[in-house]
């Protein structure tokens, strides 16, 4: 591919030249990816957040209904039928607090998966990275227990 007979310092230049292009062009890259996730973890965070909100705003809402029932009925058939009710509302708003959690994960996973097809390369490249970190972290780790 390249003849380093004729000029190998030119060429070995050449080379470290192209891979310093490829390596600004990956932390370049791998900011962006990162920015990206960023965002669309504040994003997703906000929403769960909002979620979190209107279902505190409706359980709250449905102790004080509960807390004028209860008021309003002291006979023990109609505790059995209010406690009957409790027990109901508490299943349904833990019921709405998992299918929002299980909501915030799917998006995020989607994003995820969206971004990694956008940016196949890029994503390769942070993958790679972390992996050689991570051999670099627990190799040095390794050979300072021996």
């Amino acid at each position: 591919m390249y003849d380093t007979n004729n000029n190998p310092d030119l060429k070995k230049n050449e080379v470290k030249e192209n891979v310093s292009n490829f390596v600004d062009n990956a932390k370049q890259s791998a900011v962006d990816v990162a920015d990206d996730a960023k965002a669309a973890a504040a994003q997703l965070g906000n929403k769960v957040n909002e979620k979190t909100l209107e279902t505190k705003a409706e359980a709250l809402n449905l102790i004080a209904s509960l807390k004028l029932l209860l008021s309003q009925y002291t006979d023990m058939g109609r505790a059995n039928e209010i406690k009957n009710r409790i027990v109901d509302k508490a299943t349904e708003i833990g019921g709405v607090v998992q299918d929002e959690v299980s909501n915030a994960y799917q998006v995020s996973k989607d994003r995820t998966v969206q971004t990694v097809q956008e940016k196949p390369i890029t994503s390769l490249a942070i993958a790679l990275g972390a992996g050689i970190l991570l051999g670099y972290i627990l190799g040095s780790k390794q050979s300072s227990n021996s």
